[in-house]
């Protein structure tokens, strides 16, 4: 099975939630294999569980790179899906052993489709179950959109939180293709029809289209933030897709408090400990 164009497809001319050292390792890795290089999926692609704590906080985890669908390739990419992240989330909800829900996220982000359906569903359920994201070590652009839908973040002192930004990225490579005597020549009706083409240069109509779209995305990534972080939209964005670590993310209001896993599982048991729960679960329908 050849699934590297179909990977490119996912990477190029569309709008990314990622930081922008992981998209360049991304690159380096996938444009010199364009050729057709296949990679294997696995058999079969089954959901993790979640750990569940003897006190009763479901541990899910929020690791790699991050997609809409895996095609497969979990283990061997480092690529975890938005559906198996939901999938855990709504087994947790259900589960009667779960009395909260702690989010362990390690991911410098990835695609935007799917991400913003996921993170209303983290919010949605705060009001079912207590839902707090510890960041390990770092939660970037599409990852700290998740985290920032829980109700508390922790962020380790070398932690990193924020990347609040929208990045697409055209490959043109007509002039490698030239340079071996290849031209392709697209017959199409409809003007916008070739549009992010890799065989031409990128036209100005069709950059002004993806321009476009790349603030839309933003606006949303903006919007889910300010409405987990309880802060101004004008203020996420004055983070200008900034990095932050440790202090520095609690101090622009991106985390709650300095701590690690550990301090934030033990801060959610004594929590747990010391609240009444109670639990409707008729609020997960309203994602």
């Amino acid at each position: 099975m050849k699934l590297l164009p179909h990977i490119a497809a996912r990477v190029f001319g569309a709008p990314l939630m990622i930081a922008r050292a992981k998209l360049d390792v991304i690159l380096s890795v996938l444009v010199p294999r364009l050729d057709g290089e296949s990679l294997q999926p696995k058999s079969s692609a089954e959901t993790r569980d979640y750990d569940v704590t003897p006190e009763g906080i479901a541990v899910i985890p929020v690791f790699g790179t991050l997609v809409r669908r895996t095609v497969g390739l979990e283990a061997q990419s480092g690529l975890v899906s938005y559906t198996t992240i939901g999938q855990q989330l709504d087994m947790a909800l259900s589960d009667p052993a779960v009395k909260a829900i702690l989010l362990d996220v390690d991911s410098p982000g990835g695609e935007a489709g799917g991400v913003f359906d996921l993170a209303d569903k983290i919010y949605a359920a705060r009001k079912v179950k207590p839902i707090w994201a510890s960041v390990d070590e770092d939660a970037f652009s599409a990852a700290y959109a998740i985290a920032a839908s829980a109700s508390k973040l922790y962020v380790p002192r070398t932690g990193g939180v924020g990347s609040i930004g929208v990045i697409a990225v055209h490959l043109d490579q007509s002039q490698a293709e030239a340079d071996v005597g290849l031209k392709y020549t697209a017959i199409y009706a409809g003007a916008r029809k070739n549009d992010m083409s890799p065989h031409e240069p990128l036209s100005d109509p069709a950059r002004a289209a993806l321009q476009t779209e790349v603030d839309r995305v933003y606006d949303l990534f903006a919007q889910t933030v300010s409405r987990g972080r309880r802060m101004p939209v004008e203020a996420v964005k004055t983070t200008e897709a900034g990095l932050f670590f440790g202090e520095d993310g609690v101090a622009a209001g991106l985390a709650d408090r300095i701590g690690t896993f550990t301090d934030a599982l033990a801060d959610l048991t004594t929590s747990l400990a010391s609240k009444p729960l109670r639990f409707s679960l008729s609020t997960t329908t309203n994602t």
